[in-house]
């Protein structure tokens, strides 16, 4: 399939946001790393803010439609297992997108689509710990997804995959059922 000059402009600043960070990446290395103009990069997205923004967007959609079954368990406790198996799978399927993110942790545009997709997640984990009779499920969600963010913001910075099972099996053991 080949790709259109948008596409090409999408996977470059992808790729280069998360090799050089959002701001030491200027618009002119996108244009020529993706063999079009700057001018090209402003007539799709108007500014780089907007270039981010829709970089974000369709990594969470991405996201969004890869993890959908993975969430859809009907054993609460095989629920929790698989959002902690989360770091693991989604990294490995969007290793660039995580490193930007990782690299925008603090950038508005980041947490705020972050968040929305975390909502979801939220969601599901909080009635499973309430189905399992956690006597604080919202509590026990707020830690678990602490520790989920700590994971795959630990496989991004050190990319050990071996190193992270290890981890995740500590805390699956923790909450086997």
């Amino acid at each position: 399939m080949v790709k259109t000059k948008k596409e090409i402009i999408l996977d470059t600043a992808l790729e280069l946001f998360a090799e050089k960070g959002y701001d030491a990446t200027p618009t002119s290395l996108i244009a020529k790393e993706a063999g079009v103009s700057e001018g090209l990069i402003f007539r799709h997205f108007i500014n780089k803010e907007n270039l981010l923004e829709a970089l974000v967007k369709a990594g969470y959609r991405r996201i969004a439609d890869k993890s959908r079954g993975l969430l859809t368990d009907h054993d609460p406790a095989y629920l929790i297992q698989d959002v902690l198996e989360l770091p693991l799978r989604l990294v490995d399927e969007e290793k660039n997108f995580w490193r930007m993110q990782y690299r925008l942790v603090n950038d508005t545009i980041a947490q705020r689509h972050h968040a929305r997709y975390m909502k979801s997640v939220n969601y599901k984990l909080t009635e499973a710990f309430e189905k399992l009779g956690y006597a604080e499920p919202k509590l026990e969600t707020e830690a678990l997804m602490i520790i989920v963010e700590a994971l795959w913001k630990f496989y991004v910075a050190y990319d050990d995959r071996s190193h992270l099972v290890n981890i995740i099996g500590i805390f699956k053991e923790k909450y086997k059922r």
